[in-house]
């Protein structure tokens, strides 16, 4: 009898399963190593942390979506200044984040272009990530209207390079007849401009003030993303965040599938402790609760009190009520291989509590239906347990992650430079036009901050 273990299944290959693609875990696999990706780095790409943060942010996650390989070619001569990664060579970073430096790019391969320049004529799908302050955008490198890329907010830059390996994943999956062929995008400073989401005034603010004391609940995909996009932001080196992180749960296989800050060497580590070892070695000062979040959470004196959720559980969602936080941020992703590219955020305290957002029969698991993949596994394996909590996995994969946090510590950086903040906001990465949500409507509550000019 095969057993069936679910934390070591890659989470984003899980969806030739649940579509019934494949019939075993190992052909899920075997089909997206036939997934390839190039990033070409053209000229100027690293003049800006926008620019550096797009390329590390579309090189992290493709390389954990793209299991053939990602090629890297260009201009790879710049030291990096982001936090996480300053002062590295760009081809260490490189191979630390799983891509491949090569000196002819295998033809055919879809193409991101991040700077100026272009891309063999062999390419078949090339499009460019650009930005512009909080916009982001992404579009065919061949096409006009491209973003200026010279207003630096590194914020952008992550939305950008995250939207252009989406797009390239929809490609190679031939899940959008328009992928690589239409431009899309959005403002941060206003996520639910459509229309014109470019409009000067959409283009906000430089950075001048940035987040500090936060509580992060959960340490896993979101809560990693949430770290991963702190770590871009232009934070003085002797003045860094204070942080506290809290989990309790364990490095598995499949968290490297879905996991910014994570890697082999990290498994059966407690997420806490991996992912405070990276943002403690650039400067920031952490904390580690390593209990369930819960009814029993009670804020102490001189705690941050400002929280970004990234907890995947509506019991736990629930318990927001109780535990005294001045300000809540959370986001929820879709898990089915249909929606798994859907994210949604609250900011609390709303016109609704937690408890009426999240219903206490929303957390009631229904029996789980096996599809006819999963039906054949446990058939062959004989465990049925075994692949049922495979099949009740989530789909998922960190390139949703990063937009969502993107808008989330958006939502937290913007009300200290005069903007607003939203109750909710709904996206779908596949079709960017259908935003829903709603603008809150009473002063803005406002985190702790550092001056980055002082």
């Amino acid at each position: 009898m095969n057993q069936f273990d679910s934390d070591s299944m890659h989470r984003l290959a899980k969806l030739a399963l649940d579509a019934g693609e494949a019939t075993t875990p190992e052909a899920a696999l075997a089909l997206f190593q036939q997934y390839r990706v190039r990033i070409h780095l053209g000229t100027g790409w690293a003049d800006t942390l926008a620019g550096q943060a797009c390329f590390v942010t579309a090189l992290s996650t493709a390389s954990r979506a793209f299991l053939g390989r990602v090629e890297v070619d260009g201009d790879l001569a710049p030291l990096l200044r982001l936090p996480l990664f300053a002062g590295l060579p760009t081809a260490q970073v490189v191979q630390q984040l799983g891509g491949t430096v090569v000196d002819a790019p295998t033809p055919h391969v879809p193409s991101l272009l991040i700077g100026d320049g272009a891309v063999p004529s062999s390419a078949t799908f090339a499009i460019r990530p650009t930005w512009d302050g909080w916009c982001a955008q992404i579009a065919p490198v061949g096409s006009g209207g491209h973003l200026t890329t010279s207003d630096d907010n590194p914020l952008a830059g992550v939305c950008a390079g995250a939207l252009a390996v989406s797009e390239a994943f929809s490609h190679v999956r031939g899940d959008s007849l328009e992928a690589g062929h239409r431009r899309i995008g959005l403002s941060l400073w206003n996520p639910l401009a459509v229309a014109d989401w470019q409009s000067p005034e959409w283009r906000g603010p430089r950075l001048a003030y940035l987040p500090n004391d936060l509580w992060l609940v959960g340490v896993g995909h979101l809560g990693q993303a949430y770290a991963w996009v702190l770590g871009m932001l232009p934070y003085p080196q002797d003045r860094r965040p204070r942080l506290v992180l809290q989990d309790v749960d364990r490095v598995t296989t499949s968290n490297l599938s879905t996991c910014l800050l994570v890697g082999a060497d990290d498994l059966k580590v407690r997420k806490t402790r991996v992912v405070a070892r990276r943002l403690e070695a650039i400067g920031f000062d952490i904390e580690l609760v390593e209990r369930r979040f819960g009814a029993h959470h009670r804020l102490q004196q001189g705690e941050p009190t400002v929280a970004l959720f990234g907890v995947d559980n509506i019991a736990a969602r629930r318990d927001l009520d109780t535990a005294a936080f001045a300000l809540v941020i959370e986001a929820g992703l879709g898990s089915g291989y249909r929606d798994f590219r859907s994210l949604r955020m609250h900011t609390l305290p709303g016109p609704r509590p937690a408890s009426e957002l999240w219903p206490a029969q929303a957390a009631s698991q229904g029996v789980a239906t096996l599809n006819e993949a999963y039906q054949q596994l446990a058939h062959d394996s004989g465990d049925l347990c075994g692949v049922t909590m495979l099949a009740t996995k989530a789909v998922a994969t960190p390139f949703v992650g990063a937009v969502a946090a993107s808008l989330v510590i958006a939502e937290l950086v913007r009300p200290l430079h005069g903007g607003g903040t939203h109750v909710s906001l709904d996206l779908q990465m596949q079709s960017l036009s259908h935003r829903l949500g709603a603008p809150t409507t009473s002063p803005s509550t406002r985190c702790a901050f550092i001056d980055v000019n002082k």
